[in-house]
């Protein structure tokens, strides 16, 4: 056993240039394929792009120029199945190692495989148009599984935003989130809930996880049942970078099922004046934090205007005060006059 001593300490800058010696010696300028699903999907403002390429239990960072990303025949998405092309680099400030992309081809998984978008074009049925919020929340249907998180989130925050009286009554519909019938599982629950008279704005919740977790989202046939249905839709699934193609067919998208219930709750609030009356400053503070939200909400979700509430009839000003109490006091002077004049005539006529 070696024993520890001073002359051995290294900083973490020296560690980090050790293990980048040691990855670009074996790796630099030596190019290669290697397959995966891209995850965390970005491009930045100069054209770059940015993804994970992970597999079920992996994954390593890419990143591809614009000038190369541009030449690609194909647009890039979360979940698509590709080959990528490139070398490693290896960057020291932060210990991380990450791909430099040079090419990027779609696997042998996805050669055949027609993306749910371009069936929903195909069909007519994208892009959706984005229905309004009914003007009276009756019934919502929410669809999540039994036992999630995502439960408690909302019940919280959606009882937390208002008085019982003044919220609509939640139904809630438990279906599979992952796995072979998850698809089938949560389309029943969409036609069961479109079918109901009772029920006029569906949700879906479902809590963050990694992207295979959320990959059914983007199924065509969640989607095809999303547009289709004749009933208000909102979606709150994962966490604030998730986006999935339900989110993008929804009606509303917010980023989390906490940020659902603060959004339901000030449809229900704004359907009551007289309730708003009596507490202003709890609506205030929830449509600031459904604002908050929607800054962190899904890109490309619709923007919904929300209506302000109605406080009633506006108190006196200053300036209407002071003309009501000059009159006031020129009246009781008119009375005090009169009396007096009535009484100076009875004693005139007494002597």
């Amino acid at each position: 056993m070696t024993t520890p001593t001073s002359a051995r300490r290294r900083s973490i800058g020296q560690v980090n240039r050790m293990i980048r010696s040691i990855v670009e010696a074996e790796t630099l300028e030596q190019f290669f394929w290697v397959g995966g699903r891209i995850d965390r999907y970005f491009k930045s403002d100069l054209g770059h792009v940015y993804f994970d390429l992970v597999d079920d239990k992996t994954r390593i960072r890419c990143m591809m120029r614009a000038e190369q990303a541009g030449r690609l025949p194909l647009e890039l998405r979360n979940h698509l199945d590709v080959e990528v092309f490139g070398d490693i680099h290896f960057y020291e400030d932060r210990a991380e190692a990450q791909m430099n992309v040079t090419d990027l081809r779609l696997s042998d998984d996805s050669v055949d495989a027609t993306p749910a978008v371009d069936r929903l074009r195909a069909q007519g049925l994208y892009p959706p148009e984005k229905r309004t919020p009914p003007s009276r929340i009756r019934r919502i249907g929410i669809i999540t599984s039994r036992g999630s998180r995502a439960i408690g989130d909302f019940e919280d925050a959606y009882q937390s935003a208002g008085e019982r009286r003044v919220l609509a009554p939640v139904e809630w519909k438990y279906v599979i989130l992952e796995g072979d019938r998850a698809i089938q599982s949560i389309v029943d629950a969409i036609h069961a809930f479109d079918k109901s008279s009772a029920i006029n704005l569906i949700a879906i919740i479902r809590g963050g996880g990694r992207s295979e977790n959320l990959a059914v989202f983007d199924s065509f046939e969640i989607a095809e049942a999303v547009i289709q249905s004749k009933t208000y839709f909102v979606t709150g699934i994962g966490h604030h970078r998730d986006s999935t193609l339900a989110d993008d067919v929804a009606d509303y998208a917010t980023s989390t099922p906490t940020a659902v219930a603060h959004y339901l709750a000030e449809l229900c609030l704004r359907e009551s004046p007289a309730n708003a009356t009596n507490t202003p400053h709890r609506i205030e503070h929830r449509a600031a934090s459904v604002s908050a939200q929607r800054d962190f909400g899904r890109r490309g979700a619709p923007s919904q205007k929300v209506e302000p509430v109605s406080r009633g009839p506006e108190p006196p000003t200053a300036g209407s005060s002071r003309a009501t109490s000059v009159l006031i006091v020129v009246l009781l002077i008119l009375a005090v006059a009169s009396v007096a004049y009535f009484i100076a005539v009875l004693i005139a006529q007494v002597q």
